[in-house]
């Protein structure tokens, strides 16, 4: 609807300066035809005369209408500005509508000062709590290395005879030891991204074979689902600037928690396309909610989501993007 208003006032304008244009071109055409008249036929016809006299009329009837229109216009918009502009009120409509329009782009310029130095803080903000995050992670594995120390001890040379329950209770204590290990260094490794501590390394590579480098990860987790694995490939893909390993780690996470959504009725599907000078890689069916690549998600369905974000990060710092619709999750690198 605003649209359509718009485009009503710029026609109604258009047709006002065409109305006042018109009959000036018409009186030219008329006064060489008064001049044919005057200086050939020695007399001039009333029909002529008559027209020229109306065309006269209305060119003044429409200038005036015009002017009028015009100057009521900018009376009003230069009252309405009149307190954004200040000033003296000597001065003339134009004056005010500068200063207006003058003191909105000062308004606008300091207000995108301010949002820059917010980012700034927001940024150094979140840098200084990755900081803070990746030394609390590091010592909490150095803490947790001397717990599963002593449980490998215990395993590997029991000091004394060890009933079966107990042998079970040490080996899951290791097992939930050596999972609290793995996701505290994935947690460390998005503090290091987010301070930017993670060292990347682009180079030239084939998506392709990235792909398929991690389809074995992906098939031994389709399986332990009792999942199929279908793959399609596109041919000819363009060379892309990306970081190989981080890629196929990133890679590797996604299929691993895409195939936790996978069943014996369904299959986890690898797909690659080219898109201009970039390349895609989709997966379905995709699991959980994708964090994005600037914050935590605050709304996570089920399970741990480490792993997607620490895939995000990763696809992120090396210049991709990761989304998610009804097709399933598609990273996009390039």
């Amino acid at each position: 609807m605003t649209a359509f208003f718009k485009r009503r006032v710029s026609r109604s304008i258009a047709w006002r300066l065409a109305a006042g244009v018109l009959p000036s071109v018409l009186a030219i055409a008329l006064v060489v035809s008064l001049s044919y008249y005057g200086e050939y036929g020695r007399s001039v016809p009333r029909i002529i005369v008559i027209a020229a006299a109306a065309l006269t009329l209305a060119a003044v009837v429409i200038a005036w209408a015009n002017a009028t229109y015009f100057a009521d216009r900018l009376a009003r918009l230069a009252q309405s500005t009149s307190k954004v502009a200040g000033g003296s009120e000597r001065t003339d409509e134009f004056d005010r509508i500068e200063r207006a329009v003058g003191n909105l782009g000062s308004a606008l310029s300091a207000a995108e000062a301010e949002r820059a130095r917010s980012d700034q803080l927001a940024a150094a903000r979140l840098k200084e709590q990755a900081t803070m995050l990746a030394g609390v992670v590091s010592d909490t594995i150095g803490q947790l290395d001397q717990v599963r120390l002593p449980l490998q001890i215990l395993l590997a040379s029991p000091f004394g005879e060890l009933n079966e329950n107990q042998e079970e209770l040490l080996r899951d204590a290791r097992a939930a030891a050596d999972a609290i290990d793995v996701a505290l260094r994935r947690l460390g490794q998005v503090a290091d991204i987010d301070r930017d501590a993670l060292p990347v390394q682009r180079e030239l590579v084939q998506i392709n074979d990235v792909v398929r480098s991690v389809l074995p990860v992906a098939r031994a987790a389709a399986e332990r689902r009792g999942a199929r694995t279908e793959t399609v490939l596109e041919p000819g893909l363009p060379r892309v600037v990306a970081d190989r390993a981080r890629l196929a780690e990133a890679l590797a996470l996604f299929l691993t928690e895409s195939a936790a959504s996978a069943n014996s009725s369904t299959s986890l599907r690898i797909s690659t396309a080219r898109a201009g000078a970039r390349a895609e890689i989709r997966i379905a069916p995709a699991s959980g909610v994708v964090p994005s690549a600037a914050s935590v998600p605050a709304d996570i369905s089920t399970g741990d989501v480490t792993p997607l974000i620490l895939a995000s990060r990763l696809i992120s710092a090396q210049g991709g993007v990761v989304t998610i619709d009804d097709g399933g999750l598609m990273v996009s690198v390039g």
